[in-house]
Formats: structure tokens, sequence, C-alpha cells
């Protein structure tokens, strides 16, 4: 199969019309179509529905573009570092909660000390991150740490923090006031849905203590959980990074669960560890983490392994 087919595919699947993507793409419609025409032959079914208002994918369609788009990218990083014009490239992936302690700290100094690496950083929830990592779209990624990371990437633990409840202005929730997990028992729960790992870690806790579970709303979106959550439809669960720098909002009203933690990892592609910008990022990484850790605007942050070294001053970053 031709990887130009799937661009091809791909293009008319997003502008809904042959004769918009044929302009765009500066080729004729007829050759589009047959292109198109070709690709349906090859896969065996049909891709598009065709109506006098454009086109649009089918259930088969839809299943190829959501496969082919990670493999494209596959494709042109093995490109890339085929023709050794990788090493200035970065693809990180970070995790929603953190946007506030370190995300926009982190770009603004790696654009500010690295001009030259061309940075592109997606932000998600944790299994989405990791279908990404695994697709190899990803050089580095911070998810909850695995106890059986995948082959092929490198596995550092970073740090662990507390998990906290986030409700409404009557849930009598208070930062100094933690509580226990019993607090979750059979109310009504805003949470991402399966197979999220934030999601599988509460069912099972609550499991294990004979506690119901219910989940009342499942969104992937942290700032709508958050926000249903604040105007009192239920009760959500996020790490406490994703409140840290809420404490002196009053409109925020939580508390952090008694012994609960969640650890985050870094996971590195080893196929990508010898870019100098992927050995860059990672660097830095630590050191946004670090800074956090200093000025102590992560509420609860534990550094673990090479960063609870560098808090100590027995280790420098890591190359």
């Amino acid at each position: 199969m031709e990887p130009r087919l799937l661009e091809y595919m791909l293009r008319v699947a997003e502008l809904g019309s042959i004769n918009k993507a044929a302009a765009d793409l500066h080729v004729s419609q007829p050759a589009l179509s047959r292109h198109i025409a070709a690709l349906e032959r090859e896969m065996g079914t049909k891709l598009f529905q065709r109506s006098q208002g454009g086109v649009k994918l089918t259930d088969s369609g839809k299943l190829l573009a959501d496969k082919a788009r990670p493999l494209l990218r596959q494709l042109s990083i093995i490109k890339e570092q085929v023709g050794e014009m990788a090493a200035g490239q970065l693809s990180i992936g970070i995790p929603p909660s953190w946007n506030q302690v370190f995300t926009a700290q982190y770009i603004s100094q790696l654009v500010q000390r690295h001009s030259d690496i061309k940075l592109r950083a997606h932000e998600g929830v944790s299994h989405i991150l990791r279908e990404q990592m695994l697709a190899g779209i990803l050089d580095l990624c911070v998810i909850p740490f695995d106890t059986a990371p995948p082959t092929g990437f490198k596995q550092t633990p970073l740090a662990r923090e507390p998990l906290v409840i986030v409700g409404g202005k009557d849930s009598g929730l208070s930062p100094d006031s933690p509580v226990f997990l019993n607090k979750l028992d059979g109310v009504k729960l805003i949470l991402p849905g399966r197979p999220n790992q934030l999601r599988v870690q509460i069912e099972h806790m609550l499991a294990r203590k004979g506690l119901r579970f219910n989940g009342a709303v499942e969104t992937d979106t942290l700032s709508l959980c958050l926000q249903l959550a604040k105007e009192g439809f239920g009760l959500t669960v996020v790490p406490a990074c994703a409140v840290s720098t809420s404490i002196l909002d009053q409109s925020i009203h939580w508390s952090p669960i008694k012994r609960i933690y969640l650890t985050w990892s870094l996971f590195e592609n080893q196929s990508r560890s010898h870019s100098q910008a992927v050995r860059e990022g990672k660097k830095l990484l630590f050191e946004t983490i670090q800074n956090a850790v200093e000025k102590k605007n992560w509420y609860g942050l534990e550094p673990l392994g090479v960063l609870a070294k560098m808090a100590s001053g027995s280790a420098p970053p890591p190359a």
C-alpha cells in the first residue's frame, strides 16, 4: 500500500469533498477519484459514502483512518531518522492535570533555550497518551507508573502525589481536612471512562474496601470533570496538581484522600534516545519538576528516584 493513498484518503475525509481535496492536493479530480477507488479495491470495501453534499467515511473508512494516522506519523519519523533529520525534533505527551504546575513553564523554557528544536506537545488523558506512545508518535511521555512497561520504552519513576476529591460548595471539602476513601462510597462520581488508569484505580480501591462505585458522568476532559464537580453535580477525583494552583480560590472545594497516591513515570522511546532534542527535552523535564519541588507550588509532590537525589543535591539532572 502506498502511503500517498492514505494521505489522499485522510485529506478527502477532512474536507468532506473530493473536489476540494483535489484542489488542496494539486491533483485533478478524476485522478484523485481513481486513487480513492484503487485504495477501496485494495481494502476490499467502500471507504466513503457519496452524496450530493460530498463524501463521508464509512465505518470501515473510519477504522482505516484511525489506524492510518499513527502509521503515517511513524513512517515520517523513520524517514527523518534515516535522513538524519530527526535530531531537532521532540514530541512529548503530557497529562492535562500538569498544565498549571508544569506544561506552560516547560514549553516556555524549551523555546527560550533551544530555538532550534521543533516541539510537538500532546496533551491527553493517560490511556490516549499511552496509545500514542505505543504508536510511535511520542518520544517522551508522562503517564502513571506501569508495573509492566512496554518493550522498547524506558520507564523512569518521577514523583508521587496525593489524589484529591473535588466537589461543590456544600461538599464540606477543604485542603486542610484530608478525608478517607469512604467519602466516595455510593456518591455520584464524575470521572473519565475506562480504560483511563485513574478511573480503574478508583474502582479497584473502592471494591477492595467493599465500597460502592457510582459512576454518574464519564468525560475524558479534565476541565469538565472539575466544572461539573464545582457546580455540585457530583464528586470527581484528580491528581493534586490539577488543583494545586487553586488553593486560594475559594470557589474550588477539595480535600486530599488519606494515604492514596498516584505515581507518575517518564516513558522514553528508546529508538529516539540518540536524539539531542530528546536528551535536552528529558533534562529540562527533570529540571522543571525539580523547580516545582523547590517552589512548593505543587501540593503534596514527593520526588522519587533521580528527582529525589536531585532534591537532596546528590545528583544532577540526567543527561
